[in-house]
């Protein structure tokens, strides 16, 4: 009888082992999608810092431009606040605050972007923590229900439960192997 139940026995300590060495390699997992999701909270942070620095360089390009443009404007004799160099000076300045919020606007988004797929790393590293936890009991089953499978079909369950291993019917034979079976199919 103990013959019987042997390789479910077997099957559910290799399921053990295995289900064991399954759940650590999903928290393993799970904490490299941690330190990812952090790295990536990391590099977002950087890009702001970048996007606000870049932009108030371009601010500063600004200014220089509209320096440059006044004092050509000088030069030439022209009154640099009146009129059409007032208002290239002006296109100048709105251009060049345009630039700068672009570059502030473009940087934010690529930060925006590092921090969704930081959210998607602490999402799937839960996940697989919540796979790890139910991985040692899922494989002992598994093992188990394999193992029972093998024995039945290597026949150690014949005459276990009382019987030679008869069908519903009380036939030895499966009903598609019964010669009067098939004969009046």
């Amino acid at each position: 009888m103990f013959q019987a139940f042997l390789p479910m026995l077997i099957g559910a300590g290799t399921g053990l082992f295995k289900g064991m060495q399954e759940k650590k390699e999903l928290k393993q997992q799970a904490k490299d999608l941690q330190i990812n999701a952090q790295r990536l909270r990391q590099t977002a942070h950087d890009a702001k810092r970048r996007g606000a620095y870049e932009s108030d360089l371009q601010r500063i390009k600004t200014q220089q431009d509209i320096g440059t443009q006044r004092t050509a404007q000088a030069a030439n004799g022209g009154e640099i606040n009146a009129d059409t160099n007032a208002l290239i000076q002006q296109d100048t300045a709105q251009f060049g605050e345009l630039d700068a919020l672009t570059i502030a606007n473009n940087a934010a988004r690529e930060a925006y972007g590092y921090e969704v797929q930081a959210d998607q790393a602490v999402r799937n590293a839960k996940t697989l923590k919540k796979n790890a936890k139910t991985a040692v009991l899922s494989s002992v089953i598994g093992g188990a229900v394999g193992g029972i499978g093998d024995a039945y079909s290597s026949g150690a369950f014949s005459g276990l439960f009382g019987g030679g291993g008869a069908n519903l019917q009380g036939q030895s034979k499966a009903l598609t192997r019964n010669a009067a079976f098939v004969k009046n199919m």
